[in-house]
């Protein structure tokens, strides 16, 4: 058994995954390498290849006035974000539903169809829908009780459509 390389039984998701979680310690990003480079295939070079550009990014240490200063310029950017999205959300609050912004949208909307749609379709989604939703369809009796609300709600909207035509 050889001591010498420790992570000779994992797999090359599980080393990447352990660079992912190690990725500021020198020490494992190396060992990692280590045994990447003994790997065959394309997985493995990429593999090799993405460590090294991580042992690269590692800085000597940097200081903790630099640490400060990238942990401020975060912390600005954090804000500006909630700031934009606290906007966004009032925005959209702001604004009228889709259905008064544009009109009635008719019963056709209500069963997934476009008003200039052929009658041979609008037969052919009523029958979907008798099919889908018929209460004899369904042994459990909530099930059975919500397919009735649905089926007596489309079998409406199939009426008005039909006066419409």
């Amino acid at each position: 058994m050889e001591t010498d390389r420790p992570f000779r039984e994992w797999p090359l998701e599980q080393l990447a995954e352990q660079a992912a979680l190690h990725a500021a310690d020198r020490k494992v990003l190396a060992a990692l390498l280590a045994e990447a480079a003994l790997r065959p295939g394309q997985r493995a070079i990429a593999l090799r290849a993405r460590l090294s550009r991580m042992q690269e990014g590692l800085a000597p240490d940097a200081p903790a006035g630099e640490l400060r200063l990238l942990l401020a310029a975060a912390a600005t950017e954090i804000e500006d974000l909630r700031a934009r999205l606290r906007a966004a959300e009032a925005a959209l609050a702001a604004r009228p539903p889709a259905c008064e912004a544009v009109g009635e949208p008719g019963p056709h909307r209500r069963v997934y169809l476009t008003p200039n749609a052929p009658a041979w379709l609008v037969a052919e989604v009523r029958r979907a829908f008798r099919r889908r939703y018929h209460p004899d369809a369904h042994n459990d009796s909530a099930r059975r009780r919500r397919a009735e609300d649905v089926f007596k709600r489309a079998e409406a909207v199939f009426a008005e459509i039909e006066k419409l035509s």
